[in-house]
């Protein structure tokens, strides 16, 4: 156990340049969270919301599923989510919901919400930074 967490440090620490950066940084990210996993067996989940649901990723085989439909379908793969009868049998979605537009409009949250929400989130980052920049001028 201990040579292949040493391995798996070894991997997750690569720094060879001749590997894209992209990748390197790719495989870094894949190789920590294996060792995380290895020392103390909790995998990361991952809420991925798409429309009115949601897909939950919790285990590596669905993880390593999930980011091979990512990699074919880029962009198109929360449509295909949401209407595709073999992609919502493979992550077990079940039939595929049909919404009318009333029901569509219901859900959303208005333009006006939206932009308090927004101004408050500007408001806390504000004064977040101006808290850090106090404590930066004291040290100087």
């Amino acid at each position: 156990m201990d040579a292949l967490c040493g391995a798996l440090r070894t991997l997750a620490t690569d720094s060879n340049k001749h590997r894209a950066k992209a990748d390197r940084r790719r495989q870094r990210a894949t190789f920590r969270a294996v060792l995380r996993f290895v020392e103390g067996g909790d995998c990361e989940e991952e809420t991925v919301r798409f429309g009115l649901e949601a897909l939950y990723v919790d285990s590596w085989a669905r993880r390593r599923v999930y980011a091979a439909f990512k990699d074919v379908l880029g962009s198109g793969l929360h449509h295909h989510l949401q209407n595709n009868e073999l992609l919502r049998d493979v992550f077990g979605l079940g039939p595929a919901l049909v919404l009318d537009a009333a029901a569509l409009k219901a859900c959303k949250v208005s333009r006006f919400e939206k932009h308090l929400y927004n101004a408050a989130a500007c408001k806390a980052r504000t004064k977040a930074r101006s808290r850090v920049r106090d404590k930066r001028a004291d040290v100087l």
